[in-house]
């Protein structure tokens, strides 16, 4: 059996019977998405993107995907603020999402750009909920992003990674 579909055993302390965890699909996702990096089969493009189940796991496999992206291009000094960022918005989509959510991470004239979007069948945000995000909303966003915004059901963000002037206040 694959190392990858084994099970992961959790030895407890003495008296207690190892437990079984099995491995959930998002995990799975970003186990070989880093071992494909280490390979040498990813990471050389500057973009990568990834469909998550809509379940808890997708927050803190998000994550590990996205740190092992920007370690790959060369990026860990943004990883904290990109780890954070990521975090909030898949935390975010998960209460909306039915089934998956799309994380996409790309690297062009020194930005670092990230989309979320989930898959319910009616945009993220009317008109209100518009005018509230477009008043900082999201302190994270605002904080530690170049610039987002909202995209009919995707929400996006960027962080500059080259020389280029932060414009945000």
């Amino acid at each position: 059996m694959p190392a990858m579909l084994q099970p992961h055993i959790e030895h407890g302390t003495a008296g207690q019977q190892p437990t079984l965890r099995l491995l959930s699909w998002n995990g799975l996702l970003a186990m070989g998405d880093r071992l494909a990096v280490r390979a040498g089969w990813a990471g050389q493009d500057r973009s990568a993107s990834w469909l998550l189940s809509a379940r808890p796991s997708a927050v803190p496999s998000a994550r590990r995907m996205t740190a092992v992206r920007l370690a790959a291009w060369g990026l860990c000094e943004h990883a904290k603020n990109a780890d954070l960022l990521v975090g909030a918005l898949v935390t975010d989509a998960l209460r909306h999402a039915t089934a998956k959510v799309r994380l996409s991470l790309w690297v062009e004239d020194d930005l670092l750009r990230c989309e979320i979007e989930d898959d319910r069948s009616t945009l993220s945000f009317t008109a209100s909920c518009r005018k509230t995000a477009d008043r900082g909303h999201n302190p994270v966003l605002a904080r530690l992003a170049c610039c987002w915004g909202v995209a009919g059901k995707v929400v996006w963000f960027e962080i500059v990674t080259g020389d280029r002037a932060c414009e945000h206040a």
